[in-house]
């Protein structure tokens, strides 16, 4: 049993891609949902109704905890389902092969027959918009067929046999690119698998995302320095220039790879993913499921009643102790 887990915000115009598109080797699904003001909830409940098995976790905290959500994600699944193989994913990426020896339908069997005493990390191929995007395709996994062409080491992702999952030494890093274990026999990059990533959809969705996603790591009280130092630089974007049209949201895609300063050196490849249409056939997706200024507003109103609750708190504290 292969078991995917997952935290999502807001992914109302993507979730059900990528549950429909990793169902070719996902059993059942794992899905912490950080306070999404969207319809990624109603998404989900149309795609259980048709007999997908997800378990939804919610998570109210107006900070990204997201290694601390995932990690518990994983210890729910161990728990429930007893999966061999737990998939960590964003909800915006989809694992593939271009190996034609293995092809979309030998992929669940390639990851059953793998050493269940290692660690294994995956590239990521990063998909991008393009004046050649077929806009009136709802589904990004079919509308967006351009990449980068390189696949940097710090964006890897892993995936992760029960095995080793289940030692009381595992730990799950940031944003599920490393773990680490006392019972992780060897760390092993496969050359024969990826994930197919669509972090930027379109100028609504990556404006509500940046916005919303570094305001919210803003708040973090314990926030490492550099953590998500991309959306930090995404942010300062839009902050300056308003929403990216498509050459800009290629530069914030670039903020992806290893070297995001190295423009000049920018190399885009024709590279549709190989998953079969059929996986991505959607049925609860629209066209217009970000609404931008309802989910920045949504989330400062959060904001200020956290805030508000905290004065509050301060103000009880130095009551009593007058």
């Amino acid at each position: 049993m292969i078991t995917a887990v997952s935290m999502v915000k807001n992914a109302a115009d993507v979730i059900e891609t990528m549950i429909r598109g990793n169902s070719i080797v996902a059993d059942n699904y794992v899905i912490v949902d950080n306070a999404s003001t969207d319809n990624t909830r109603q998404i989900i409940a149309g795609l259980q109704s048709e007999g997908f098995q997800i378990d939804v976790l919610s998570d109210e905290n107006i900070s990204p905890y997201q290694r601390d959500r995932v990690g518990e994600a994983i210890k729910y699944s161990l728990d429930k389902y007893d999966p061999d193989v737990i998939l960590p994913l964003d909800d915006d990426e989809i694992i593939c092969t271009d190996n034609d020896d293995i092809g979309a339908q030998g992929l669940r069997e390639y990851i059953e027959s793998l050493d269940p005493n290692n660690l294994y990390y995956m590239n990521c191929r990063h998909y991008i918009p393009t004046d050649e995007d077929d806009l009136s395709q709802v589904c990004v996994a079919l509308r967006q067929k351009y990449c980068l062409a390189d696949e940097p080491d710090m964006t890897r992702k892993v995936f992760i046999p029960a095995k080793v999952a289940q030692s009381d030494s595992f730990r799950i890093g940031w944003g599920s690119h490393f773990a680490q274990g006392d019972q992780i026999k060897d760390h092993v990059l496969l050359k024969d698998i990826r994930l197919s990533h669509y972090p930027i959809r379109s100028s609504v969705q990556i404006a509500s995302k940046v916005i919303i996603g570094w305001t919210n790591y803003l708040v973090m009280p314990d926030r490492e320095k550099n953590l998500s130092i991309h959306w930090r630089q995404m942010y300062q974007a839009i902050k300056r220039f308003g929403l990216p049209n498509n050459d800009m949201m290629l530069s914030l895609a670039n903020m992806y790879r290893e070297h995001p300063g190295d423009v000049d050196n920018l190399n885009v490849d024709l590279h549709p993913i190989n998953i079969p249409d059929k996986y991505f056939e959607l049925k609860y997706t629209t066209s217009n499921e970000i609404n931008l200024l309802g989910n920045i507003c949504e989330n400062f109103e959060r904001i200020a009643d956290d805030y508000v609750n905290l004065l509050k708190k301060d103000q009880h504290i130095s009551d009593g102790d007058k």
